[in-house]
């Protein structure tokens, strides 16, 4: 199944790229080789650039705070798979609710 996902993906992707270079080659939107120019390589100190610095700051604040404050252990406590009493909707038996009864086996009453 999961290859069929991948492989029906993988087609509509092609097909949209198809797609959108049929479009802009129709309309005119492609600019000519010969008018193309490259831009000048090179680092520029600009907003974007104090917006990044600032930004990654803020992550390593959020980051620490994680750490410090346990995140780990609570990311470790939500992993694993639900218990086989917690499967068809019932309360885990440890929680203080009363155990219900299981539910019949035969659903068809002839």
């Amino acid at each position: 199944m999961t290859a069929v996902i991948t492989g029906v993906f993988y087609i509509a992707m092609v097909a949209a790229g198809y797609a959108v270079e049929l479009i802009f080659g129709l309309t005119g939107l492609t600019p000519d080789r010969a008018s193309a120019q490259m831009p000048v390589a090179g680092i520029t100190w600009n907003y974007t650039t104090w917006l990044n610095i600032a930004f990654l700051i803020l992550a390593a604040l959020l980051t620490s705070r994680f750490v410090r404050t346990g995140g780990r252990q609570m990311l470790a406590m939500m992993g694993g798979a639900p218990t086989s009493d917690t499967q068809h909707g019932d309360a885990p038996a440890d929680d203080g609710v009363a155990e219900r009864p299981a539910p019949d086996e035969d659903h068809h009453h002839h």
